[in-house]
């Protein structure tokens, strides 16, 4: 079975799963929240701890899109971002908290630019989020760095995962983890399709693991929470990662989303008694073997888990599709202006940002040094018909 190392700790093998508490923006704009996250994460068995690495300008533009179809529908994309970003400035002193803690701690970065804080920073390693498994550019600057990756394939089809897979290994990424992953938010059990995971492992010859979405029996009304059963079933059929959100207090984090104050996570993150029998339960099953469940309809929900391998997005990932970056005019531009991306350096005329419309970011080098057709504003997706057929003046 494919082994590699994360600092200190083995992953894969015959090794216990390594289990990943993602804070995302559950620390609500805190500093002191965000610690005390790290140290419940610490307290119920995790073996790491996540942030993201994003700025609302480095991940969007103030376009005034929003989310259609997400349980972020009602909100303006680039507010969004603003306010549930991670300060980069907190980044180090959360990394001293983690390692007090035993933790690891490391990031999902979202441009090129926060590639290489995080490397600058010391991370032992670097998550790619699902939304970015289409950022050919990222993958290829993340790879780079020589330090292990571990992606997510939510919304992905086969081709997609392919091409990224691809990617990394042909730009110097040798130590790889994919993570299954339903990009519902929150996802249904029903849709989990955990029997993908194995399938993962013998087609990609990686070793593999889980990014779970899945929270509530009830998905439409939030209803019947079973924290723990999707991880369980996934270590069951070979999960060497499991990665999922953590929040110190979700009834509290629902009640600032229901008054648009914070808490845009709420649906799927853990609680840390949730995230603690979860721990409990997965170090259980590796020493012995046996999962116990105390009612027929947990052991009802973790078989509903298992599903079918399945490579492409389900209809509610297609509306999380919509979201995922594109190529966008960034500055206003007059016909004849060169192309050149903001990516790498923060200055340039176009970029690959959230959300759909543009053109898919393979196409960056291609657009490169090109002449514009036609004067066009900051804003506009990027389109073939922006572009000056070669050659022409």
């Amino acid at each position: 079975m494919k082994t590699f190392k994360i600092a200190d700790r083995e992953i894969g093998g015959d090794q216990p799963a390594y289990i990943i508490a993602e804070i995302s923006c559950n620390h609500e704009g805190d500093f002191d929240e965000a610690q005390k996250i790290i140290k419940a994460a610490a307290e119920a068995g995790a073996d790491a701890v996540k942030i993201q690495t994003y700025k609302a300008d480095t991940i969007t533009r103030n376009f005034g899109t929003r989310p259609k179809g997400t349980i972020w529908e009602d909100l303006d994309l680039y507010k969004l971002y603003d306010k549930a970003h991670t300060p980069w400035e907190w980044t180090k002193d959360l990394k001293d908290t983690a390692d007090e803690h035993g933790l690891h701690f490391f990031s999902s970065p979202f441009d090129e630019t926060a590639v290489d804080f995080l490397v600058d920073i010391g991370v032992p390693v670097l998550k790619i989020a699902s939304f970015e498994v289409v950022d050919i550019k990222l993958l290829e600057h993340m790879a780079a760095t020589g330090l292990p990756i571990i992606m997510s394939n939510g919304m992905t089809d086969y081709l997609e995962m392919d091409e990224a897979v691809r990617t990394l290994r042909a730009h110097g990424c040798s130590d790889l983890a994919l993570l299954h992953c339903n990009s519902g938010y929150p996802a249904a059990f029903d849709e989990a399709n955990l029997l993908t995971i194995p399938a993962i492992e013998d087609m990609f010859d990686a070793v593999t693991g889980l990014s779970d979405h899945t929270l509530f029996v009830e998905n439409d009304t939030y209803s019947t929470p079973m924290a723990h059963i999707t991880p369980v079933e996934a270590v069951r059929l070979g999960a060497k990662i499991v990665e999922l959100h953590l929040t110190l207090d979700r009834d509290h984090a629902r009640s600032l989303f229901e008054k648009n104050k914070g808490g845009f996570d709420w649906p799927f993150s853990r609680n840390p008694d949730e995230l603690k029998k979860m721990t409990d339960m997965i170090r259980h099953f590796e020493k012995t073997g046996e999962v116990t469940y105390e009612s027929e309809l947990e052991r009802d929900v973790a078989a509903r888990t298992h599903g079918s391998v399945c490579f492409q997005p389900t209809e509610k990932e297609m509306k999380s599709r919509e979201v995922r970056p594109t190529l966008w005019v960034v500055e206003d531009m007059k016909q004849g202006d060169v192309f050149k991306c903001a990516a790498k350096t923060r200055e340039g005329n176009f970029d690959s940002i959230r959300p759909g419309g543009g053109l898919h970011i393979r196409f960056t080098d291609f657009v490169e040094g090109r002449k514009a057709s036609r004067d066009m504003q900051a804003g506009e997706p990027l389109s073939w018909d922006m572009l000056q057929s070669a050659g022409k003046e």
